[in-house]
């Protein structure tokens, strides 16, 4: 009986996450070319970009505090809202100032909803269930970039600013859903709300690498640095050095969603339950350095497209099983637990995107992939002979 209630609460969640990721994921293609329009230079466009995940590193933990105190449907319901108007401002923007704000609004408000989502699918689920329900949770996410991308590419023949009022349209019709369809998971509410200790949470964020879950947050944020690093090197090394051009780059990255989506829905589970999470961890990571390091010797496209799919491979199997370890083994509340999971990933996303732009600009095409690798591999020896990953 209890496994009956549950089902419509998750698949709720779900397609919240779906919606939401396939308004996000309209947009994120378009921002350089909208920002071109602007005259904004190459760095410009960096910060514009990053300035997203600095909102969202700031404010994560703050929507999971507010969560923990005031429930997970309201929160999901405030952040739909704020997407909705913020993606119709940056649509309205008439210059820099009102894209940066636009930006980071929509970096605000889209802090709170995968911490939340997160912490809501452990409301609902047992430890032994953990695992599936962030995999789909992954999954959801996936899928909506498989869509999302596609579709704001060809609304964008409209007009570049088209698909912002699109994806506006879609955030405020899933807040509407949420509002009426989904129900609360939190069944015993926080009595205080310490949101002082939330803001600027770097001192949290220290504790927590020093606490027994520290490997859990350092290879969080070394994943979310190579994903985003990634996401930017690989565009500007297919059109400049493939010359292949943006529409084939976004079905790319299009089947990389696909992968992505079957790996977290219907493999994770028996990966994790073969391998045992903490080594699909290293495995993941591992699998995911091979591909970065590999890209740069991508001589045609369908080298490059196999590499990404490498890349993904890795990458499917590293978050949603980072997500379910830290869910587990956190002694605080699951919204404070999993915000402080999003900063770590916030912060890999502040970095990628800038160090990945000024390595391939400043020492090759190769530099951006080729760091990222062995970065992770090298944290990988830190993390499992240093700080004893498999004796967490």
């Amino acid at each position: 009986m209890e496994k009956a209630e549950k089902k419509p609460s998750l698949f709720f969640i779900y397609l919240t996450i779906f919606i939401n990721i396939v308004g996000f994921g309209m947009v994120f293609p378009l921002l350089p070319f909208y920002a071109e329009h602007f005259n904004a230079s190459g760095t410009t466009i960096g910060l514009l970009a990053s300035s997203f995940a600095i909102a969202q590193f700031i404010l994560s933990p703050i929507w999971g505090r507010l969560s923990d105190r005031y429930g997970r449907k309201p929160i999901i319901a405030i952040a739909l809202l704020g997407l909705g108007l913020s993606f119709l401002l940056f649509g309205l923007a008439n210059s820099l100032f009102w894209l940066f704000v636009a930006r980071i609004l929509q970096g605000s408000f889209s802090a709170a909803s995968m911490p939340v989502a997160q912490a809501y699918v452990a409301d609902v689920t047992s430890k032994d269930e953990r695992i599936r329900g962030m995999g789909n949770l992954g999954a959801s996410l996936a899928a909506g970039f498989i869509f999302g991308p596609g579709i704001g590419g060809m609304l964008s023949t409209i007009s570049l600013s088209f698909p912002f009022f699109v994806a506006s349209a879609v955030a405020l019709v899933n807040f509407f859903s949420v509002l009426f369809f989904l129900p609360e998971s939190l069944s015993k509410k926080s009595e205080t709300l310490a949101i002082k200790e939330g803001f600027f949470n770097i001192k949290h964020m220290y504790r927590s690498l020093k606490g027994e879950m520290g490997s859990f947050f350092i290879l969080t944020f070394l994943w979310s640095f190579a994903l985003t690093n990634n996401e930017v090197s690989v565009p500007l090394f297919g059109s400049q050095m493939l010359g292949i051009s943006v529409w084939t780059i976004g079905l790319f990255f299009s089947t990389q969603g696909v992968l992505a989506a079957l790996m977290q829905s219907v493999l994770i589970y028996k990966i994790t339950r073969f391998f045992g999470e903490h080594k699909t961890v290293v495995l993941g990571l591992s699998i995911m350095a091979l591909g970065l390091f590999l890209v740069p010797f991508a001589k045609i496209p369908l080298f490059l497209l196999i590499f990404m799919v490498l890349m993904t491979l890795g990458s499917s199997m590293t978050r949603p099983t980072l997500a379910s370890l830290v869910s587990k083994e956190t002694k605080e509340g699951q919204g404070i637990t999993m915000g402080i999971f999003s900063s770590f990933e916030s912060l890999g996303r502040v970095f990628g995107p800038i160090l990945g732009g000024w390595l391939f600009s400043s020492f090759g095409f190769h530099s951006p992939f080729t760091i990222s690798a062995m970065l992770i591999f090298v944290t990988l020896i830190f993390v499992v002979q240093i700080k004893g990953f498999f004796r967490n």
